[in-house]
């Protein structure tokens, strides 16, 4: 859980402050948060949110929370007005923010030591004007965890030999759809409450999620005995905060970016868990000498979206920070000197 500062401690309230935590409750101006969380109201990123509200308190905000388990629904509402914020993936709020939502781009962030510091780059002041596009504005990023590949076959092991496979996708990522027609495989069309299903029935061989769906949408129905998860990040959600900037107080979302970003560790405990949990014999490593290959084909993927003149999925200044980030943390990437991104 998140640690509660001062203005969580007034709200609580020992007898003696109860009137100072009054008075900070009433400068708050009200404000409905959606969020997004598979599980609803008893899931763990709904939980998180339950702690933020009482931080956001401090910047001005009073939040009520609303839980989404449809995350199309959590990011529709906020378009038409119903959410003054939206928490959703970086993924579906790309029509709102390109900037932010090529924070899932595949491949760009290869590690969580990575995308802390990304994060915690975008946090600061100085970075303030990326995270706005027109009235809208990140609040928060929040790590999810990294993108694994679950298959029904461990023999499923190399890129090559997912050629043919069927791949639960979700329609509205353009990034995944471009990926299974890279490696020669067939798209089965899945949303976010379906792809799991398709999984677990067979209807699809293959599907991609963090590792927290192998217990929450039971995936380890669809992996059975023979099936595992590939260990390789195809990239790394993020949950974001989504708002307009002229409906909150001014500094709300710098505050709300700083603390989410000091909180990173305490966001991707779920993730790490979720992967600790998770049973040895349903890892699948690959080998190392095949890791520059498929770096190379995500990278391929990332330049041709970001330059498809229809699509132009992925913001250039974004995967540059990127690949600046990733080659900071290992200089010998071939990447390094090519400057492709």
């Amino acid at each position: 859980m998140i640690t509660r500062s001062l203005a969580t401690a007034l709200l609580a309230g020992a007898a003696a402050l109860v009137g100072l935590a009054g008075v900070a409750d009433a400068a708050a101006v009200k404000k409905s948060l959606c969020v997004f969380d598979p599980s609803g109201a008893n899931g763990q990123v709904f939980q998180l949110m339950k702690d933020y509200k009482l931080e956001a308190v401090a910047w001005g905000v009073d939040f009520e929370l609303k839980p989404y388990t449809d995350e199309k629904t959590a990011a529709d509402d906020f378009k038409a007005g119903k959410c003054d914020a939206s928490m959703i993936t970086a993924t579906r709020l790309r029509p709102f923010h390109k900037f932010a939502g090529s924070l899932e781009a595949m491949g760009a962030l290869p590690d969580y030591a990575v995308t802390k510091q990304v994060v915690r780059s975008l946090s600061k002041p100085g970075a303030a004007r990326l995270m706005k596009n027109g009235d809208y504005e990140i609040a928060a990023v929040f790590p999810g965890g990294a993108i694994y590949l679950f298959v029904n076959d461990r023999s499923i092991d190399t890129v090559d030999e997912l050629a043919g496979k069927k791949i639960a996708t979700l329609t509205y990522d353009e990034a995944s759809k471009t990926m299974v027609k890279k490696v020669g495989a067939s798209m089965v069309a899945a949303d976010v409450g379906t792809f799991a299903g398709k999984f677990n029935n067979g209807s699809a061989d293959a599907c991609y999620a963090p590792a927290f769906a192998y217990q929450a949408l039971e995936l380890y129905k669809g992996l059975g005995d023979k099936g595992a998860i590939v260990r390789y990040p195809l990239a790394q959600m993020t949950l974001q905060m989504l708002i307009r900037s002229k409906d909150f107080p001014e500094g709300f979302a710098q505050k709300s970016r700083s603390f989410a970003a000091a909180n990173f560790a305490k966001g991707l405990e779920v993730a790490r868990k979720a992967e600790a949990e998770i049973p040895a014999k349903h890892w699948l490593d690959i080998p190392a000498a095949d890791k520059p290959r498929y770096d190379q084909m995500l990278r391929d993927v990332r330049v041709a979206l970001r330059d498809d003149a229809d699509l132009k999925l992925y913001h250039p200044v974004a995967l540059k920070l990127f690949r600046k980030a990733r080659c900071k943390a290992d200089g010998s990437r071939a990447e390094c000197v090519e400057e492709v991104e």
